[in-house]
């Protein structure tokens, strides 16, 4: 309650001061890059020499782990494969810094991220509308006329279509969503049948329960052996059984409905209803039609899409030499280095650095490695003395190879101990300076805290404030303990206060009015933590709190401890760990478990083999307390908080939640959207199910000797990669 009456009052202010700088405030948008030859380049040449026009003949290097050697656009599933596929095509659409969709890329928007403005340009500007009497939705496309294939043709809406067929057929077996999206005779298309649309639901679900033996094998290759769970596996599982009813039925489909060419550079999408990923769906690479596919195949009046339709193997087998609209032109894979060189063409701006290597750093890391060992064996030893930064041999390899130009750029995940080997490199003892700059990205995964409703509860009513005082008690002290985490991982863990990324523009960020620290306040809602107060002194501060809710949940308090516990709930709640010790968040479990005794609470840690085995248990309905963590982009609040999910894992039934989540269906801008997402987290945290913790963080190392730092994009995020704008980065 008090959370909510804090974001109205912060609401009103911002509003206040909106009112109060209109007209003051002007955003500063860059200028719209164009494409032309600014750069004299042999398309096949992959050495780092030549005449660039202004740009750097020495190479940028960028390492990257084992190539599986699928750089085709419909088919790059490893890092270091997609990596190329990044380099050398460009997106339909692509996000801003907070996750957020680009909508106007021709003439480019200006959005503000962390208190900076960024101007983003794109290859197309999307419109939406929304038809409430017929309940479809239509998906304007427009793309830049001036956008050419790195080997000099043109780019028209005709690559557009191509690429969302292929994207759409049944024999793409890639991870892209759109041929799951509604769009209207989508599934007629894939079906090849116009009743698959038609089938009621109920007799969808009849079939579903006779578990024929195709939809059977199907499941298990689709959506167990790939780990899909909750509501998008039975949605998954309800259009195929769909495909399976409307075989051999109806008459044939010659294409999919809902996909209409209006001219050379637009086309309209129409979906059924609203659905809210459809936007993110079609953030596709735009692929060459005259290169992956067969351009005497191809007329859209002959329903004519460039490839056998339900066989994409011609597609598919051009694997090794992509061919695209991105900012580089691929030359080859020698010896594990893929070698590109600029794209003059690209639509926005001839890179400044002329060549570009990904190597494969798998082998020269490992046997750097051995030779560290050879090395560290050899050396005297000084017995007592710890290894230190100061010593002449810097046992963090990746930090040898940058500083000896083997790499440029490498990235990794990075412990804390080896933090300070990584500042030992600058002279000023920093993580950035004069050798390496460092630049620190969430890994994309949330970790939380469940606390389920239902199972800690006072007399069974999760809805009670009762209850939500007891799992209030417990979210107290998972909260406080979370320093922990600071403590043993510094800079590389990010501690985040609501159930989503912190970088998310759903999310309230640090520097607004209405941001808050979880579960920080006492029962009148007065702030209890502040910046000044030390670990410990927060801790004892905790555990009094902790026991003010705890006495309001009804429990019997002697001499700061709980001594009795009122009717349907305990002295002694369990906790899952998958993985035990080794689990990111057992130093917030095993700091908790130690201040909760000592007010009385004991927490029994049950460790369970794998996450995977967490997440099966979880569906039980059994659980009391887990530690866990989901993707940043996975923001299905239906699946996770929902009465559709009957249980949802965390035990949470509330009427205004659900009235909240529906309306999420439906198209709404932006800012309410965003409004609507932050009334249910506080509902969240109301109910006390949910304790977000972290997200750790990657750190990306840059050689400052060798590059010019500063035309690295700033802000880096896990929604926009410093690749992004890679056409600006600048060596010495």
């Amino acid at each position: 309650m008090h959370r909510r009456i804090k974001r109205v009052i912060a609401a009103v202010l911002l509003v206040s001061l909106m009112i109060g700088c209109t007209g003051c405030r002007r955003e500063k948008k860059e200028p719209k890059p164009t494409p032309k030859a600014t750069a004299k380049v042999d398309k096949g040449n992959a050495e780092a020499t030549g005449d660039g026009d202004g740009q750097a003949d020495v190479p940028l290097v960028i390492a990257c782990g084992r190539f599986s050697k699928q750089f085709n656009p419909f088919t790059a599933a490893s890092i270091s494969d997609k990596q190329v596929v990044d380099l050398t095509q460009i997106p339909l659409f692509r996000n801003d810094r907070a996750g957020r969709l680009v909508y106007k890329g021709i003439d480019g928007e200006v959005r503000q991220y962390q208190g900076r403005d960024y101007t983003y340009y794109g290859a197309a500007d999307l419109s939406i509308q929304y038809d409430d009497k017929k309940d479809i939705t239509d998906y304007r496309i427009k793309i830049r006329d001036d956008l050419i294939f790195s080997d000099g043709e043109k780019v028209t809406i005709d690559d557009v279509i191509f690429s969302l067929y292929v994207f759409c057929d049944n024999d793409y077996k890639g991870e892209a969503a759109l041929k799951n999206m509604p769009i209207k005779g989508l599934l007629n298309y894939q079906a090849d049948s116009t009743k698959a649309e038609k089938i009621s639901d109920k007799k969808v679900r009849k079939y579903m329960k006779q578990k024929p033996a195709k939809l059977q094998r199907w499941i298990q290759e689709n959506i167990k052996d790939k780990g899909i769970t909750s509501r998008k596996a039975q949605r998954l599982t309800e259009r195929q059984a769909r495909i399976l009813l409307a075989k051999n039925k109806g008459k044939r489909v010659k294409n999919i409905s809902g996909i209409r060419k209006i001219n050379d550079y637009e086309l309209a999408i129409t979906t059924r209803g609203y659905e809210r990923e459809m936007s993110g769906a079609l953030q596709i690479p735009v692929c060459a039609l005259h290169y992956y596919g067969d351009t005497s195949k191809y007329d859209v009046e002959k329903n004519k899409f460039g490839f056998r339709r339900g066989d994409i193997s011609a597609i598919l087998a051009n694997k090794t030499a992509p061919v695209g609209a991105g900012a580089y032109r691929f030359i080859k894979l020698e010896d594990n280095v893929a070698y590109f060189n600029s794209n003059e063409l690209y639509f926005l701006g001839c890179p400044e650095i002329a060549y570009l290597q990904l190597k494969d750093m798998t082998d020269i890391l490992a046997e750097a490695e051995k030779e560290l060992k050879e090395k560290l064996d050899a050396a005297p030893k000084t017995e007592g003395v710890s290894a230190s930064p100061e010593e002449p041999v810097n046992p963090l390899i990746e930090v040898t190879e940058v500083t000896e130009g083997v790499a440029d750029v490498i990235s990794g995940d990075f412990g804390s101990e080896e933090l300070p080997w990584i500042a030992a490199a600058n002279s000023n003892g920093g993580l950035t300076g004069n050798t390496i700059k460092s630049e620190l990205c969430s890994d994309g995964e949330y970790h939380y805290i469940g606390i389920h409703g239902v199972n800690v509860s006072v007399g069974g009513k999760a809805g009670s404030s009762a209850s939500a005082n007891l799992r209030k008690a417990l979210a107290t002290i998972f909260s406080v303990s979370r320093g922990a985490l600071q403590e043993n991982g510094g800079d590389l863990v990010k501690i985040v206060n609501y159930p989503a990324a912190q970088e998310l523009w759903l999310s309230p960020w640090e520097n607004e009015g209405n941001y808050a620290v979880a579960y920080s306040e006492d029962l009148d809602g007065t702030e209890i933590f502040t910046d000044d107060k030390e670990a410990k002194a927060k801790t004892e501060l905790a555990a009094g709190i902790a026991l003010e809710y705890l006495e309001a949940a009804g429990y019997r308090i002697e001499n700061r401890k709980a001594v009795e516990a009122p009717e349907g709930a305990s002295l002694q709640y369990t906790v899952w760990l998958a993985g035990g010790e080794d689990n990111p968040l057992y130093p917030v479990i095993e700091q908790a478990e130690e201040t909760l005794g000592g007010i009385g609470i004991t927490l029994k840690i049950r460790e369970i083999d794998g996450d995977e085995l967490l997440q099966e248990k979880l569906g039980s309905g059994s659980q009391q307390i887990w530690a866990s963590s989901r993707p940043i982009e996975d923001m299905d609040l239906d699946a996770r908080y929902g009465t559709s999910q009957n249980p949802n894992i965390f035990g949470i039934r509330d009427k205004k939640m659900k009235k909240a989540i529906g309306s999420l269906q439906g198209i709404m801008t932006w800012k309410n959207r965003r409004a609507v997402y932050q009334q249910c987290f506080d509902t969240v945290m109301d109910w006390a199910v949910e304790v977000p913790v972290c997200e750790y963080q990657k750190l990306t190392m840059f050689s400052s000797k060798r590059i010019d730092t500063d035309t690295i994009a700033q802000d880096i995020t896990p929604y926009y990669s410093w690749l992004n704008e890679i056409q600006k980065v600048r060596m010495k």
